[in-house]
């Protein structure tokens, strides 16, 4: 191999010096690397710099239109973000008020039930007052009348008391419990005054005995019932 290397650099050493370039070009076997690029050379590509944009295939007008799109996108996004920030406090001023607002009524109603207890406490002891008042004519122990009768019904929607009512009951609770009445020694009154004698009055004689034979069916009625007779 090296005799036909050397016959061949030897017929080779007269040709120009560009064909014995090109021959120790495609001879050697081993190159040290690729020879450097000829500047002048035209046909040469340079080096790719880097990936292209691919906005450039819009041209100028749709580069600009795209960027118009994308700056109007990032405004609406601030807008919205903007929008529910907004959105939420409101939201939450809402809560708050309505908690607030909720707050108020459930004192109000607080404060109503209170005055409504405190108007049913006072109107239950006036009705027990009334009942008292009317039990102690005829019952031994009037508080007696007011344990055994139901206090609420003696009152209406406007709170006024139901005396008549009240009177009647009394007299049924004496008739079915007899033993809560009121001793005749406990009942006994003021003794009535005499009336006045008329003077144009003067001594009258007694009336003649009625004879039954001859009196009428009530009379005679009136007389067996004083003795105790039933026919």
């Amino acid at each position: 191999m090296h005799s036909t290397r050397a016959r061949w650099l030897g017929e080779l050493a007269d040709q120009p010096s560009t064909a014995w370039f090109a021959l120790a070009r495609h001879d050697d076997p081993d190159p040290e690397g690729d020879p450097a690029p000829d500047p002048a050379d035209p046909d040469r590509d340079p080096e790719p710099e880097g990936d292209p944009d691919p906005d450039d295939a819009l041209g100028e007008a749709g580069k600009k239109a795209l960027q118009r799109e994308r700056a109007a996108a990032t405004k609406a996004r601030r807008e919205a973000a903007e929008a529910k920030r907004r959105a939420d406090a409101a939201e939450r001023k809402a809560r708050e008020y309505e908690d607030r607002d909720k707050t108020e009524l459930e004192r109000a109603t607080g404060r109503a039930d209170e005055a409504t207890k405190r108007a049913e406490a006072a109107t239950a002891r006036a009705v027990k007052a009334e009942v008292k008042a009317l039990a102690s004519d005829s019952f031994a122990d009037p508080s007696d009348a007011a344990a055994f009768l139901d206090l609420s019904r003696y009152t209406d929607d406007d709170g006024e008391i139901d005396t008549d009512a009240i009177q009647t009951d009394l007299d049924d609770l004496l008739e079915r419990k007899p033993h809560l009445k009121r001793a005749a020694a406990d009942s006994a009154v003021a003794p009535k005054a005499k009336p006045k004698p008329d003077p144009g009055q003067g001594s009258r004689t007694p009336p003649a005995p009625v004879d039954y034979r001859d009196a009428s069916r009530e009379e005679l009625d009136k007389e067996l019932a004083r003795l105790g007779i039933r026919l």
